[in-house]
């Protein structure tokens, strides 16, 4: 059957067990000072079981089953952006922090701020909207989708979702969650939309495939907000999500929740599949652990996927903006970045060898601006010879080159770089690293080489025409061009 909200009287639904769509519910109003609102009460958390494929009468939320189909739309609006738009007074809207050393702070605006110290403005965003879908803070909901059609889900917000429950973040239950819906996703759109204080991961597209998230915004929530579910091994394709894109999409405050991974949490997750996009998203104000791998973006040992990263932004964060740990041939490109104000580094990138392709990257004033784990490795694409960092802006930031693992079979090339200082502590890894360094105007004195392993060779090609060898025990060398 439909639900259709009548979209000439503001509607507020409660419920207190599971509302399960076969047909279609309908809630769009038509201008912006009507409402509708699904509000889940008394729901009972400790009674959550989480996991499977079918609605469970004690896990109490919205589930789109069968060909079921969800056609909300709230007001259209600017949901987050740079410049406090008129169109906002009346509603809560919410500044991220943007001055150092600080993670936590989030200020509700009335007016655009001035830009921080680097001229940096800092992300607004607009938290309100007439069309809701709640639990209570007593009683976290969820919204679960298993379906053979499309969703339309836009301008809507979702709060107090994903309960934490049993002794892992892996529950089933979490804010917007496409369940292994395979090709019934294709052709889904999630624009607008807020998750907010939830208790877990807040956007899962997983194994549903053609989706896009379009301006949506994950705001106070615990566990890495953009995420589907890792594969047990590597090989295994069953929870692989195909064809997403998440453009223009915020993460706004992560914490760690009860289970989770603590040391590598993170706003968005980078997961296994095919053809997928992230591009001018922001993640600010990720936390964990102090002293750890937690990042903005992470692309996680077990997967390997390629993904096109364009032009996003991470900043404000506890340890790092991004975090890589691969080990493999495929070609990664990272094309824009901008990654300023992170504790920690505004990229650290490892484990042993692979071939990432890193172009104009703006990385001023975090805690260093690389930290290279990785050797560089030939690419089993012909035209990518090695691990590349291309058109760097540090503002004389320091990269860090940490201790080695394997073998190198080539250096990691950096080009067009201006970094203030390298610090080379490679010495207990017992192999020894290569690194080139073209157009990044080094001098031999910029190198720190106090904790570096002695056969570790370090080339230099300065737009100057100076061109030398710098070995880790010290030795330096002339040498002849070697980049053309």
């Amino acid at each position: 059957e439909s639900w259709v909200l009548d979209p000439n009287k503001s509607i507020t639904l409660t419920a207190s067990g599971n509302v399960l769509v076969l047909g279609e519910l309908v809630m769009k109003p038509a201008s912006a000072d009507i409402e509708h609102a699904l509000i889940f009460q008394g729901v009972d958390n400790s009674a959550f079981v989480g996991g499977g494929m079918d609605p469970v009468p004690t896990d109490v939320g919205l589930w789109v089953m069968g060909d079921g189909r969800l056609d909300l739309e709230g007001e259209e609006k600017p949901a987050w952006g740079y410049e406090f738009d008129p169109s906002w007074l009346g509603d809560e809207v919410m500044a991220a922090p943007n001055t150092q050393g600080d993670y936590y702070v989030f200020e509700e605006m009335t007016s655009t701020p001035p830009p921080n110290e680097l001229g940096y403005p800092t992300e607004l965003m607009n938290l309100t909207r007439n069309v809701r879908i709640e639990g209570t803070p007593e009683g976290f909901t969820h919204v679960f989708l298993r379906s053979t059609q499309p969703q339309t889900i836009r301008y809507v917000a979702l709060r107090y979702m994903a309960p934490h429950f049993g002794d892992s973040d892996r529950t089933g239950r979490y804010g917007l969650h496409f369940h292994m819906a395979g090709e019934g996703s294709r052709g889904s759109i999630v624009e607008g939309v807020v998750v907010r204080d939830a208790g877990n991961h807040a956007f899962v597209p997983h194994a549903s495939h053609g989706i896009t998230f379009r301006d949506t915004i994950a705001y106070n929530v615990l566990n890495e907000a953009y995420w589907w579910d890792p594969a047990p091994e590597e090989e295994d394709t069953t929870n692989d999500t195909n064809d997403l894109i998440w453009d223009r999409a915020v993460v706004a405050g992560v914490d760690l929740g009860v289970e989770g991974n603590k040391f590598r949490l993170a706003g968005f997750f980078l997961g296994n599949g095919s053809n997928m996009t992230i591009s001018n998203s922001v993640a600010v104000g990720v936390r964990g652990e102090p002293d750890s791998e937690s990042s903005g973006f992470i692309w996680p040992e077990g997967a390997g996927a390629v993904w096109l990263f364009e032009n996003n932004v991470a900043h404000n964060n506890l340890s790092n903006g991004v975090f890589v740990w691969q080990n493999n041939a495929e070609v990664h490109p990272v094309d824009g970045f901008t990654g300023y104000y992170n504790g920690k580094a505004g990229i650290e990138h490892g484990a042993y060898e692979n071939s990432y392709q890193y172009h104009d990257l703006a990385l001023p004033g975090n805690g260093v601006a690389i930290i290279s784990h990785a050797l560089g490795g030939e690419s089993d694409q012909g035209e990518v010879d090695t691990q590349t960092w291309t058109n760097i802006t540090s503002g004389g930031g320091t990269l860090i080159i940490d201790k080695h693992a394997t073998q190198p079979e080539v250096p990691v090339r950096f080009m067009d770089c201006d970094f203030g200082l390298v610090v080379v502590a490679d010495e207990e890894g017992g192999v020894p690293g290569k690194y080139d360094f073209v157009n990044c105007d080094l001098q031999p004195d910029e190198f720190d080489l106090e904790s570096a392993y002695g056969s570790s060779v370090f080339r230099v090609q300065n737009a100057d025409g100076t061109t030398y060898q710098l070995l880790g025990n010290g030795t330096e060398t002339e040498i002849a061009l070697f980049y053309e």
